[in-house]
Parts: structure tokens; C-alpha cells; sequence
């Protein structure tokens, strides 16, 4: 959720990007029906109780969803069971008996070669397991409906050698392509007994069988876009998506199985499959059953949501687990107080008045400056004008570097361009000290104008990082970025990409009084 939420807002910086950001709940299937009947609790009261869990943690980390869909409402009902009307009406959905090793916590069958049997290392029993998935498999023979599966397995491998980059990263893509090659796809079961399965959408028509849950959990995407409807009069300008978003252990569901389920009704795929990483907590996985589930509420409590959000995505490798780090958590906490919360409080303070030297900039005042950096400076002054070249292209260009990045999902590697240029203003404030220059000298006294020249000269290049610099944030620290550029009277409008370069907003500066002793962050009580 929090990978597309950076995304989609790091694309609404730009105002002419039209976004559509759905993500939800999947609320169907012999998990859930398991999970209330241990609950002794209606599986609907159940799922409403799930749902509001994850709706609220999504308002907690400030996920700005325009649907939240849920696998309940009556409209992705509607539209799943028009799908499947869709494939049977092609011949492309059957009846017949159906014999695999099913695993429960995947609520899927797996073909033999899928599965591996292992020891349990507590019981010392055997047991086989999928191997995708690492969940236990059970043999399991029933009377399902299935999908012709087995027609589009070389129009799927065709599909991914003319789309090297559907599925991202590289290595996914590769191999999902050699798995393929592997092997024959075999005919998908897509319906369970409703004598085993109570909870779920019924076949239409046939109400001894319920649809399987990936075939009705997929077709949300469809849903959101508008489906059946693919005319002007629906949401169908949303599709195909650019990217949808998933998790490693479900990359066959989305990568094999609805591509081919697209395929077969003749809709456009979408443009990537995005397969992300885990995250590790004590080594593995989290999982609620090894009780090494992080809790983020108590995150977010601790240590606030935008803070917790940029240690996420700080290192959130797409291609590589993650280790999770409470520790690293606070040394990030540590260095955006430290670094960008210290520049940005200390430029828009007491001490100076920006609204003065954004001004000077607007008027020219600077024009002569490096011969007042000469003047001043002595010995040091080319040093300083090499620093303040470094750190106006440094800001110029930080915008277009972490764009780069983040359409292929490197937002490491973008916040670690975003930490070069915070790095840099600091040095250059330091390095001029214009706290120093600005009372180095009384009006009418020699050199006053020129300390105060080369003082506002340096809190301008200084308040242009923090500017630029808390733009580029916004997708990752939505409230903190929103409440700096507040304080210092940066409009709405002017907070987008197109004035994110040095120079751009020659507007801002009057402090927000209401905002006078506002601190961007604070320090940890820990800290």
C-alpha cells in the first residue's frame, strides 16, 4: 500500500498526470470462513472488522486511496459473476473432477512438480509443501468448474517476450519466462464445493459450487475501472493500469493466471506487474503464527507516521528482502531532525528574514555577488563559490534525478539523490555562517550593506534546498513537507514538479504567524 501511495503522489507532483490509486481488501475464501468460524462470528461481521483494521491504518500512514475497495460490494459481485458468464459463454470455463495437493493458506491447488515434501524440523514428521510458497499442501479430489487454461500458455510466453518489462524487476520477468518454458500450463480449477466453501460469490447458476477466490478476487481491478461497463460512461480511462503492485508469493495469480483471464475476454492487459520484496523481521518473514509481526500503529505512535513512511520506502528494495530495524528507524528519525529539519527551522527563524532574502533574489540584489563572496571571503572565496555552484545544481536538477528513479520503483535510490542535496545546504550554511555576517556590523557602519548582502544571499540558496528539497518529500512525508512549505507561505499551487528547480517560486518567505514557533520535527525522547 505505502510502495503505490509514494508512487501515485510522486505522479500527482505533476498537475497534468491524471492518477488513479486503488488498492482494498479481499474478503472471500476458506481462510476467512475459517478465521470466523474460530472467532464464532458471522464471516461478514468478520470481514467488516478486518476491513475497518486495514482502512484505518491506510488513514494512520496517510494513504490517499481513491477506492478502497472491497471484495463484498455489490458492484465487484456483479462484475465477477458477469466475468465468468463472459468465459463460459467462449467455452472457455467446464465441469469435471479435480485431484492436486491444495494448500489451505494459499487457497490453491499446485501441480506436483509445484510441491516438495520436507521433515518439520518441531515433529520430525514429513510433510509436503509448495514450493513457491513454503505453506503445507493436502491431496485433495473434488467436482469443480474449470478454465481453459491450457489454450493461452503460448500466447502468455509470447506476450512476455514482446513485453520484457511487464513483469518488473528483471529477474522476476525472467523468471517467471523460464518457468514457463518449463512447463505445460494445465486447466485451472476456479470453483470449490459450497458444501466445502460457504463464504464466497456463487457460481451463477449453480449453486452448489462457489467461485474460487482468485478468479473473484482479481476481477476488482476490472471492477474499479468500471466493468462490465467499457464505454465513455464508465471508469474504463483508468485502464489498462500502469502498474499493478504485489507481493512476491503471489506473483503467479497475477503474472500467469490474470493475464490469461484477460486475454480470454478480450481486455487489454495492463502495462506492468510490479513484484515486490518482503519484509524480514528476525530473519524471516512475518508472520503472526512466528510472532514476529511489527505492529505499525505502534510505529507510527512512536516514532510518528512520516518519519516511519520514509524509513519504509528508505529501504524498501523491491528486488531484495528487507531487514526490519527498529534501531534504523530511530537513526532515520535522528538524521531528519538532524539534517533537514535543522535547515529548515533555522532558515525560516527568528534570526533571519526570509521573506527579505527571497526578495533580493526577485529584485537582483545578488547580481554582484561573487564580488561580494570575493570581498568577504578572501581565500576562501573561490572554495565558497564552488560550493554554492555544487548546491544550485544540486537543487536544480534534484527533481529530474529522483523521477528518473522512481518510475522503475528506485526510491532508494532517490532519497539517497534528495540526501545529497540536504547534505549540501547544511555544508553551504555552515560554511557561510550568515548568522555571523548578519551582525557583523550596525547600519551606516562600512560593509554593513554587504554583510547583509552576502547573509541574505546565503539563507536564499539555503531556503531554495529546504524549498525544493521538501517538494520532492512530499510524497514521502506528506504532512511534515506540507507543514514546512506552510510556514513558509509556499502556495498549493506552486507545490509541483514544475517548481521544483532553483529559483522557480520567487514568491515565498512571509513566515505564517500562526506558525512562528512551529518545529518541522523534534527529537526523540530516546534520542
Amino acid at each position: 500500500m505505502l510502495l503505490a501511495d509514494t508512487r501515485v503522489r510522486w505522479e500527482r507532483l505533476d498537475p497534468a498526470n491524471e492518477t488513479y490509486f486503488l488498492t482494498g481488501t479481499d474478503e472471500h475464501g476458506l481462510k476467512i470462513q475459517a478465521a470466523a468460524e474460530k472467532e464464532n462470528v458471522d464471516p461478514k461481521i468478520f470481514v467488516d472488522r478486518v476491513f475497518q483494521n486495514f482502512k484505518t491504518l491506510a488513514l494512520t500512514f496517510d494513504v490517499d486511496a481513491n477506492r478502497f475497495i472491497r471484495t463484498t460490494d455489490l458492484d465487484h459481485i456483479i462484475a465477477v459473476q458477469h466475468f465468468w458468464n463472459d468465459m463460459l459463454s467462449k467455452g472457455l470455463i467446464y465441469k469435471g473432477s479435480h485431484s492436486g495437493w491444495y494448500s489451505v493458506s494459499d487457497e490453491a491447488f499446485y501441480p506436483e512438480t509445484h510441491t516438495t515434501e520436507i521433515s518439520d524440523a518441531k515433529t520430525g514428521l514429513t510433510k509436503r509443501i509448495s514450493i513457491e510458497t513454503r505453506n503445507e499442501v493436502v491431496f485433495h479430489k473434488e467436482e469443480n468448474y474449470f478454465f481453459r487454461l491450457s489454450q493461452f500458455g503460448d500466447k502468455l510466453r509470447e506476450h512476455l517476450d514482446l513485453n520484457p518489462t511487464f513483469v518488473f524487476p528483471e529477474l522476476k520477468h525472467r523468471e517467471l519466462v523460464n518457468s514457463l518454458k518449463a512447463e505445460d500450463l494445465e486447466d485451472l480449477s476456479v470453483s470449490r464445493p459450497s458444501s466445502r466453501l460457504k463464504w464466497g460469490i456463487s457460481v451463477p447458476g449453480d449453486d452448489s459450487q462457489k467461485i474460487y477466490v482468485w478468479f473473484d478476487a482479481l476481477v476488482n481491478y476490472l471492477t474499479a475501472a468500471g466493468y462490465p461497463k467499457l464505454d465513455a460512461s464508465s471508469n474504463m480511462s483508468i485502464w489498462p493500469a500502469n502498474t499493478h503492485i504485489v507481493g512476491k508469493d503471489i506473483t503467479r495469480f497475477h503474472c500467469v493466471y490474470w493475464p490469461i483471464f484477460l486475454m480470454a475476454a478480450g481486455v487489454r492487459l495492463p502495462k506492468q506487474v510490479l513484484v515486490h520484496s518482503h519484509w524480514l523481521s528476525e530473519g524471516v518473514k512475518m508472520s503472526k503464527s512466528l510472532g514476529n509481526v511489527v505492529d505499525p500503529f505502534e510505529l507510527s505512535e512512536r516514532y510518528s507516521t512520516d518519519p516511519t513512511r520514509f524509513y519504509l520506502m528508505e529501504n524498501a528494495s523491491v528486488s531484495n528482502d528487507c531487514k526490519f530495524s527498529e534501531r534504523e528507524i530511530q537513526n532515520t528519525h535522528s538524521l531528519l531532525v538532524n539534517k533537514w529539519a535543522n535547515i529548515c527551522s533555522r532558515i525560516g527563524g527568528a534570526k533571519f528574514n526570509l521573506l527579505e532574502a527571497v526578495a533580493g533574489q526577485r529584485n537582483g540584489r545578488y547580481n554582484n555577488i561573487n564580488n561580494v563572496v570575493s570581498l568577504l571571503k578572501n581565500e576562501d572565496a573561490q572554495y565558497t563559490l564552488e560550493l554554492r555552484d555544487k548546491l544550485v545544481q544540486s537543487i536544480d536538477s534534484l527533481y529530474k534525478d529522483m523521477d528518473k528513479e522512481m518510475h522503475t520503483y528506485g526510491q532508494i535510490r532517490a532519497l539517497h539523490r534528495w540526501w545529497e542535496t540536504v547534505e549540501l545546504g547544511n555544508e553551504f550554511f555552515q560554511h557561510c555562517e550568515p548568522w555571523r555576517y548578519q551582525s557583523a556590523s550596525k547600519p551606516g557602519e562600512k560593509n554593513y550593506e554587504i554583510h547583509q548582502t552576502f547573509a541574505n544571499y546565503a539563507v536564499y540558496l539555503c531556503a531554495e534546498a529546504g524549498r525544493v528539497t521538501s517538494i520532492c518529500a512530499l510524497p514521502f512525508m506528506p504532512n511534515l513537507a506540507s507543514k514546512f512549505l506552510g510556514h513558509w507561505n509556499v502556495s498549493q499551487e506552486r507545490r509541483t514538479n514544475k517548481n521544483a528547480q532553483f529559483g522557480l517560486d520567487l514568491d515565498y518567505g512571509a513566515i505564517d504567524e500562526s506558525t512562528k514557533n512551529f518545529k518541522v520535527m523534534t527529537k526523540l525522547k530516546t534520542q
